[in-house]
């Protein structure tokens, strides 16, 4: 499986995290934190589908609070391909500050230490506006 597209594409939704999240104002909840990147995981599994052809299979995403004013987000995504062979995508970021998110969020976090979510496969809707912007390429 090639790596370096791989780990260019997780790059690419860090760094595209961090964007996101540098413009917030103490206001982002965990559930807008969740809407806002579960569509650029999902390119990324349907990426890596196509490239790959292999189907995904489960994946987590993960919430770390690093210090008390800093935190991570990491996924990993499972994949097996037609010799039933699993492949793991995993990215994390580098430290985000506390300071973008709720109060509410942060103390949650901290009081749990990592917040772990399941990621499911993509939606039907996902999967077809990905089919139609291949075809347009």
């Amino acid at each position: 499986m090639p790596t370096s597209k791989i780990f260019e594409t997780a790059e690419n939704f860090f760094d595209e995290l961090n964007k996101q999240l540098s413009r917030f104002e103490l206001s982002t909840s965990l559930d807008e934190l969740l809407t806002n990147y579960s569509a650029a995981i999902d390119k990324i599994i349907l990426r890596e589908e196509d490239a790959n052809h292999c189907s995904y299979i489960g994946g987590e995403f993960k919430i770390t609070c690093a210090d008390e004013e800093n935190y991570q987000c990491a996924y990993s995504l499972y994949f097996e391909d037609a010799d039933e062979t699993v492949h793991t995508l995993e990215a994390q970021t580098k430290l985000l500050e506390m300071k973008h998110l709720t109060k509410d969020f942060q103390q949650a976090l901290k009081a749990a230490g990592t917040l772990k979510f399941e990621l499911d496969e993509p939606s039907e809707e996902a999967r077809k506006n990905f089919s139609a912007s291949k075809q347009s390429q």
